[in-house]
């Protein structure tokens, strides 16, 4: 777990921003403890975001699981570049070049908005809050550090149609980052739900006895089966589809690509990479998280933070010496 920009433990007084530390002295105390409070923050656990579509993750769990559809039965959805929802027109990110006939496999691979709309619409409210539910997003993980935020979603009851359709994509609600790597972990451990810990175990330095911290499981979300699904496509999403760069050689990479806006008209985006690794021996999650990016990259998730996550994912596999896919 880690954020950047980082401050140092040693000296938490020294503002991490050189281009506020050059007016710290003209600033009122009261608006330096705002931003001391705001470095301090661990953004992994305290903020909230939306997810986009790495969210898709959990619909195509909640369809596959309520069998309304099929992962590979071919020309199952047809996008046209967008879909009519009680009278608003939403579009696919590709409404220019519509995606047209697509399985399920290959809407998660394009992450093709209209298809999960119309899986949102088959589920409907009161099955799709019962996932949200079951995979945790409807209350705080529990783990054992200060300061974890809640979900922000609107009650149930007040969802209509256009609000489900937009949360079937990963927009219009927020989340924190722990919630969303606890439901990939979920999918890694055959969708049995597992809670967040911080310490594996504790050892005493002058006995040498060992503690070990147990790992707490939750009810079983999905069948293992519908696990197994979502791990194959995601495999499908890397090796072929948005999330490309986030491949490993001489690995099967699992993930989900997601961008979304930082707010309401704000210009400004948040641009996601969700991920198992390897896909056939789940021993890794991951969840890069990049907020208002503005390098050559772009904005868009594919492009900027399946790289980092590649990159990261190499390497810790590699420390961890995983074993190559067969």
């Amino acid at each position: 777990m880690a954020t950047y920009p980082y401050y140092n433990l040693n000296d938490p007084f020294t503002i991490n921003s050189e281009e506020l530390k050059n007016n710290w002295e003209l600033l009122e105390q009261k608006d330096k403890s705002t931003l001391l409070q705001a470095m301090w923050r661990n953004k992994a656990i305290a903020d909230t975001y939306e997810p986009g579509s790495t969210f898709k993750l959990v619909t195509a769990s909640a369809a596959l699981e309520e069998k309304i559809a099929e992962v590979d039965k071919a020309g199952a959805f047809n996008c046209s570049g967008s879909i009519e929802i009680a009278g608003r027109r939403i579009k696919c990110w590709r409404y220019y070049r519509p995606h047209g006939s697509q399985s399920l496999r290959q809407a998660l691979m394009n992450s093709c908005n209209p298809v999960f709309i119309g899986l949102g619409q088959k589920l409907g409210v009161s099955k799709y809050y019962e996932y949200l539910n079951k995979f945790g997003f409807l209350r705080k993980t529990g783990i054992d550090l200060p300061g974890e935020a809640g979900s922000i979603f609107l009650k149930e009851e007040k969802v209509g149609p256009v609000e489900l359709a937009t949360i079937s994509f990963g927009q219009r609600f927020e989340v924190t980052p722990i919630q969303m790597i606890t439901m990939v972990s979920t999918i890694a451990n055959n969708g049995r739900y597992i809670y967040p810990r911080i310490v594996k175990q504790i050892q005493d330095a002058e006995t040498g006895n060992v503690q070990d911290i147990e790992t707490k499981f939750g009810d079983q979300v999905i069948s293992e089966k519908t696990a197994q699904d979502i791990l194959s496509m995601m495999t499908s999403v890397v090796s072929e589809g948005t999330g490309k760069n986030a491949r490993v050689q001489g690995y099967n990479i699992g993930g989900k690509t997601g961008t979304s806006e930082d707010g309401v008209n704000t210009g400004k985006y948040v641009t996601s990479f969700i991920g198992v690794a390897p896909t056939d021996d789940p021993q890794l999650t991951i969840l890069i998280t990049l907020y208002n990016p503005t390098g050559e990259g772009g904005h868009q998730g594919g492009g900027v933070a399946a790289p980092v996550a590649g990159k990261i994912l190499s390497e810790i596999i590699s420390y961890l010496e995983i074993p190559e896919s067969e």
